[in-house]
């Protein structure tokens, strides 16, 4: 399960930076089931997942509700520490947007929350409990909520409809294919753009064509001897739409990064579209062909160095 991932990954990291000083890692892992708990603890002293020198490692057996507002009030209080929240609940009634909110407000954390969305599309047309009711209610009025065609139909409103909730974070979702058209997806939320940045470029190296997620298999799929070439069609008509207002570099790489995609694929449309934009200095130089300065460097040191339009 997640907690083995975690610990094993926390712990070859760890070890393979001994030397340096990359502080501590502690764990605090929440399941209402004693018995998960118990047989966590048991796997994790056999497989000798865990050290002091690591940091601390703590178990509760406490609701998902009350484990929240302790995290909350924790994150809260943090300095200079960093949070990483995985939610992986066992249905979604008790989920909500607004407690999302809460862990992401101190700016010093991010999430991951898995959602069975296949199992909430299939009651999203008739038959939607009240626990989905609910669920959608808080996003957008449920009699405005857009049906949904398919399961990834599902999740990609989903992921829209969270984005347009939390305007200030950035959001996405990577899908994970179990069998034949039964997609389950996981939600990233960040208050960073970086952290976001690096989450995008892991994602796209896992699906180098969609960049929306994982299958079973996948790699004996017919296909994948072929070139995998990044699908950017719906992303260009999006930043064509975008560009019909003069934006600055950094604009177009915080635009690029709300979408789900990675700058080399924001890159590769300008260069296509070079013969019908405007392209101006803040400073009055000449631009130069094929720079487009859409980078986490040049958003962070530079990011009006040169705005953009389509002629």
């Amino acid at each position: 399960g997640s907690p083995i991932i975690f610990l094993e990954t926390i712990k070859n990291t760890y070890f393979a930076h001994r030397n340096k000083s990359i502080g501590k890692f502690n764990c605090l892992f929440n399941d209402f089931n004693r018995n998960k708990i118990e047989k966590l603890k048991t796997i994790v002293q056999e497989k000798k997942l865990h050290y002091s020198d690591i940091g601390e490692l703590n178990y509760s057996i406490e609701d998902y509700n009350d484990v929240l507002k302790s995290v909350v009030n924790e994150i809260n209080q943090f300095k200079n520490e960093k949070a990483f929240v995985f939610i992986d609940p066992y249905g979604y009634k008790d989920i909500r947007l607004k407690d999302i909110s809460q862990l992401l407000k101190s700016n010093k954390s991010e999430v991951l929350l898995f959602l069975p969305t296949q199992f909430m599309f299939r009651f999203e047309k008739k038959g939607a409990p009240e626990c989905l009711l609910e669920f959608i209610n808080e996003i957008v009025p449920f009699d405005e909520w857009p049906k949904s065609e398919t399961g990834i139909d599902f999740i990609e409103k989903l992921t829209e409809a969270f984005r347009n909730s939390l305007p200030n974070y950035f959001v996405d979702s990577f899908i994970i294919t179990r069998e034949l058209n039964q997609f389950f997806c996981l939600f990233f939320f960040t208050s960073h753009i970086y952290g976001f940045d690096r989450m995008l470029e892991s994602k796209w190296e896992l699906d180098e064509q969609e960049g929306r997620g994982w299958q079973i298999n996948s790699e004996n799929n017919l296909f994948s001897i072929l070139e995998n070439k990044a699908d950017t069609h719906k992303f260009e008509n999006k930043l064509k739409k975008f560009l019909e207002h003069e934006r600055t570099n950094g604009e177009i790489y915080m635009f690029t990064l709300k979408n789900g995609h990675l700058v080399t694929h924001a890159t590769d449309i300008l260069r296509k579209l070079q013969d019908v934009l405007n392209i101006n200095t803040f400073d009055g130089s000449k631009p130069r062909k094929n720079a487009f300065y859409i980078s986490w460097e040049n958003y962070k040191k530079n990011p009006s160095k040169i705005k953009i339009k389509i002629a």
